[in-house]
This record gives structure tokens, sequence and C-alpha cells, in this order.
């Protein structure tokens, strides 16, 4: 009789393993929340951290200049480019800061390439950051200064 009573009532014998419909909604209900709320921060960090790395650059370009500007007793360096204006990378053989040829930004550095386009003034300041393109070259996209 309880047999039957269990099978009327939708249940199975006690052997019967497995989870209810119902219990499968609420996990994956609560799964959909979670990414919800998960997901929008991740793309929000992850927009910072490109933001912070192009400012940590522009700041490690700067100081590497001022720094060569200061060892090698220059009151003025050769300006960028105003020829291109999406700026230049700055790399170990093409980049020259003055007109000696011993004197480029290499050993102030950390790498000997940029991740980015930079102009700078004959001062030695960094006026403008532009993204690079796929192929590697200069984009139009202007970093810094903000626009």
């Amino acid at each position: 009789m309880r047999n039957i009573l269990k099978k009327t009532l939708g249940r199975g014998s006690e052997d019967q393993k497995g989870f209810t419909l119902i219990e499968l909604l609420v996990v994956t209900g609560i799964i959909v929340a979670l990414a919800a709320i998960i997901v929008p921060l991740v793309i929000s960090f992850s927009g910072e951290g490109e933001q912070a790395a192009q400012a940590g650059e522009r700041e490690t370009i700067q100081t590497s200049i001022q720094s060569m500007m200061v060892k090698h007793s220059l009151k003025t360096v050769t300006e960028s480019l105003t020829t291109n204006t999406n700026g230049e990378k700055i790399n170990s053989t093409g980049t020259q800061f003055s007109t000696a040829a011993d004197i480029n930004l290499e050993s102030f550095m950390d790498q000997a390439s940029t991740m980015f386009c930079y102009k700078w003034g004959s001062d030695g300041r960094v006026t403008q950051q532009n993204d690079v393109t796929d192929a590697g070259s200069c984009a139009t996209t202007v970093l810094f200064p903000a626009s």
C-alpha cells in the first residue's frame, strides 16, 4: 500500500536519487543572478587596467626622457617628428633625442620599444600619446591628452 501511495504522489522508492526540476531551476536562477552581477564588474576592471597601462607607460617614458636629459646635461632635445601627426614609437635605434648619435633612450627604459606612439616637445615633455594599429603603426586614436 505504501509503494502504491508513493507512486501515486510522484515519489519513487527510497533508493531513487536525483534532483527535482524545481531544485534545478532554483540553482540555475542563482547562477544566472551571480553572473549578472559579476560580468559587468569584470568588464569594468579590464577597461581600468588598459587605462592604467597607458598612463603607466606614458609616465615611464616621461621619466626616462627627463633622466636622459639630466645625465647628458641637455636643456633641449630633438622634437618628435611634426610631420607625423600620430606620433612615433620610441625604440632603441630609430628614435634620437639629440644630435649626438650615442644618446638614445634605450638605456633609460625597461624595454627597448614602447607599446604606444608618442610626440614630445623640445623641452622633453610628452605632448601626445596615440594607440597603435594591429599592424604596429601609429593609429589616429589619441589616448593623451584626453579629448
